[in-house]
């Protein structure tokens, strides 16, 4: 589960640090008004379509850990119940 916390934060700096990169970069960049508000739109819409897949990839994670938890508590509800019923058979 460690790793999986990892790889969201390492996804989401990720993608804070191209928002960050690509908006110095586009006000930094020697072009005309439009030239780069053009340019801001379109990295705009890239890092939306990233973000995007950040959030599609945190959820799998997400659900897929959910699914992992729930089996293996109902696992060990199972357990525990065996074992409550082999105590009172014995006792």
């Amino acid at each position: 589960m460690e790793q999986q916390n990892g790889d969201i934060a390492f996804f989401v700096g990720l993608v804070a640090g191209a928002i960050v990169g690509g908006a110095v970069a586009a006000l930094l960049a020697p072009r005309s008004g439009p030239e780069t508000r053009e340019q801001i739109v379109e990295r705009g819409l890239e890092l939306k379509n990233r973000a995007e897949d950040v959030v599609d990839r945190a959820q799998r994670v997400a659900s897929e850990t959910l699914a992992k938890v729930q089996a293996t508590a109902q696992e060990m509800i199972g357990h525990a119940a065996s074992a409550e019923s082999t105590r009172q058979a014995a006792g």
